[in-house]
């Protein structure tokens, strides 16, 4: 059954947020990040490596660094008004299982499942037997050029003599990938769509830190959240905006657990409890943010939430749903999903906030909906996840206390984004927009709350 699960597909006008899916592994890499035939292709015949040059994961690990050392030719004189200096200490590519190790390393396992740039030594070093090879398999190629332009990101932080926390610098370098990454895109150094964009944040996701870790932490890396949003940051408004980072500023969102028994859980709540809490949390949440929202005007619930066995779906004002796992169905005023396969699936493999951030994108449709908003299906998805984002602050600022209890845990916020990102079906990134813009979205809301939502524009 070819399942939907991300939001706002109109069918035969009747159901709105039908969605493919689920496709809870990220999305498949397709076609690799090979450079594309016919395209002026960064030289790599001045590129050395420590290590095996015809290893494909180390090729490509070269065709990055050679476009890499060009831009930031370019763009490091630019932001600091010196030259840029190529990295003098060489490049590392580490067999751990060898026993040898790089400079700065003292034992296979400081490089093993581990890429860095050695600030004493000017070398950057990446486990080209474990970790490279093992992110490209689950992520596509896109993800080892993204993974050494965060590690030049460190060489950039220290020829700048830029000083800041750990985590701080982990989210600058971030940044700093997300703005080679836009270059490489538009310059068509490889050959990368928009699915495999998602793919490669998706595994930029992967490198967050531990739930719970303090943003204090000297070996802070930032949680999903905050890497993605930095990547993006970095994406859109290019190195200057980089440049600027300081401690707390971009603010880190390092949440705490709400208690023992959470932090015994991993933060995950069990399935049925979040089927059971979240729908009448939205409710709670839209019943006082609507009349804000058009000034006298009350919140209508939601009529009905529909939780389906996927083989007997429910109808939508007379059609059938087959083949939805999660909709909004606007004649009927209620949401259903797949309370078998998909959302329990999404649960398993994306976390209890992966679900709630699905169903929050259902509530924002029939918030849409209730606005009498016709825009169209990708403006109405981001308008939708922007508006779930909106709902994720309330949670955290538990700015409702009166009314609500639900608390967010570390990590959701995380499984919240990585929702939008890969569990998607096929045709929903054409459909619908790309995770990329979904997060960005999605983010918006949490930042800046419900009014910009609605004027958002893919």
């Amino acid at each position: 059954m070819g399942m939907r699960v991300c939001a706002a597909l109109v069918v035969t006008a009747v159901v709105s947020a039908g969605c493919a899916g689920p496709n809870p592994q990220p999305p498949a890499p397709g076609s690799s990040a090979v450079p594309k035939t016919g395209v002026a292709l960064p030289d790599i015949s001045g590129i050395k490596i420590h290590g095996d040059e015809s290893d494909p994961i180390n090729r490509m690990v070269m065709q990055a660094i050679a476009d890499l050392e060009s831009y930031w030719g370019k763009h490091y004189p630019e932001l600091y008004e010196t030259e840029f200096e190529p990295i003098e200490g060489g490049y590392y590519a580490a067999y751990p299982s060898s026993g040898e190790v790089p400079p700065c390393a003292t034992d296979p396992s400081d490089i093993s499942g581990n890429a860095f740039y050695c600030y004493t030594a000017d070398v950057v070093a990446w486990d080209a037997e474990g970790l490279l090879p093992e992110l490209s398999s689950k992520y596509g190629d896109f993800v080892i050029p993204v993974v050494m332009a965060h590690e030049f990101g460190h060489a950039i932080q220290g020829r700048s003599n830029y000083t800041a926390r750990t985590v701080t610098k982990e989210l600058q370098a971030d940044c700093f990938a997300g703005a080679w990454s836009k270059h490489a895109l538009d310059e068509r150094i490889f050959d990368v769509n928009a699915a495999q964009l998602d793919s490669a944040l998706a595994g930029v996701l992967d490198l967050r830190d531990q739930p719970g870790t303090s943003k204090m932490d000297p070996n802070a890396h930032g949680s999903g959240f905050d890497r993605v949003s930095a990547f993006q940051d970095g994406y859109d408004n290019g190195p200057d905006s980089c440049k600027d980072y300081r401690d707390d500023d971009p603010m880190v969102l390092a949440l705490p657990f709400n208690d023992a028994e959470d932090e015994a859980r991993g933060g995950n709540m069990p399935y049925d409890s979040v089927l059971n809490t979240v729908p009448y949390d939205l409710e709670d949440y839209w019943t006082q943010v609507y009349p804000e929202v058009v000034e006298g005007q009350q919140w209508v619930p939601v009529r009905g939430l529909e939780p389906f066995d996927p083989y007997n779906p429910p109808d939508c004002g007379g059609d059938s749903t087959d083949g939805y796992a999660l909709f909004y169905c606007v004649p009927d005023d209620y949401i259903g999903w797949d309370n078998e396969i998909a959302m329990r699936q999404v649960y398993r493999q994306g976390g209890d906030y992966a679900v709630a951030t699905l169903l929050a994108t259902q509530y924002g449709l029939a918030a849409l909906e209730r606005l009498n908003d016709q825009s169209q299906e990708r403006t109405s998805t981001l308008r939708s996840d922007c508006l779930a984002g909106a709902y994720t602050a309330s949670v955290i600022l538990h700015n409702r206390p009166e009314t609500s209890t639900f608390s967010i845990s570390p990590g959701d916020l995380d499984e919240g984004i990585k929702a939008l990102l890969v569990f998607c079906g096929d045709g929903d990134v054409e459909r619908q927009g790309a995770g990329y813009a979904r997060v960005r979205a999605f983010r918006e809301g949490v930042m800046n709350g419900v009014d910009p939502c609605l004027s958002l524009e893919p």
